[in-house]
């Protein structure tokens, strides 16, 4: 299993084919085997949240609507100035990126799984789907060290939380 520390994102890589722009998804991770009746019952969680700046930028606002993974959870949205540190990695067992040590005080937790990510293609902020693409560890990766200190100042973590 590979395990990361993200401790400088002070690079970017080039970015390989990734979702673009803020879009809301519909995506069920099938990966989580659970009754179809439990999607049906369970709505999916909506959200916002303030896109970081580029410069001194305004871009706006993300509107997302994600469908849990879990039977029992919340999200957590986490923003951490760049540099920041997270510890996760593949669980598979689940077939999701976990998190492996707690995060800030106010921030993400082990075993909160991490669902998307802010993320840059150029000067244009997107959201990745870490949950979609869990099965490709060095393109979340990659996708993490997009955030980078040339272009914006912060990331935004989106994190479901068992309960």
């Amino acid at each position: 299993m590979k395990s990361f520390a993200l401790l400088s994102i002070s690079f970017s890589l080039l970015a390989l084919p990734m979702a673009s722009g803020f879009v809301n998804t519909n995506l069920r991770t099938p990966s989580i085997s659970r009754a179809d009746a439990l999607f049906e019952q369970r709505p999916d969680f909506e959200f916002s949240f303030e896109i970081p700046k580029k410069g001194i930028a305004d871009i706006g606002t993300a509107e997302v609507k994600l469908p849990p993974v879990l039977e029992n959870s919340e999200l957590v949205v986490v923003r951490y100035d760049l540099p920041f540190g997270l510890s996760a990695e593949p669980d598979s067992t689940m077939g999701q990126i976990v998190v492996t040590k707690d995060g800030k005080p106010d921030g993400e937790k082990v075993g909160d799984i991490l669902r998307q990510t802010t993320y840059w293609r150029g000067k244009n902020p997107g959201l990745f789907d870490v949950s979609k693409n869990a099965d490709n560890f060095d393109l979340v990766v990659q996708a993490l060290v997009t955030n980078d200190l040339s272009i914006a100042d912060e990331i935004v973590l989106v994190f479901e939380r068992p309960l």
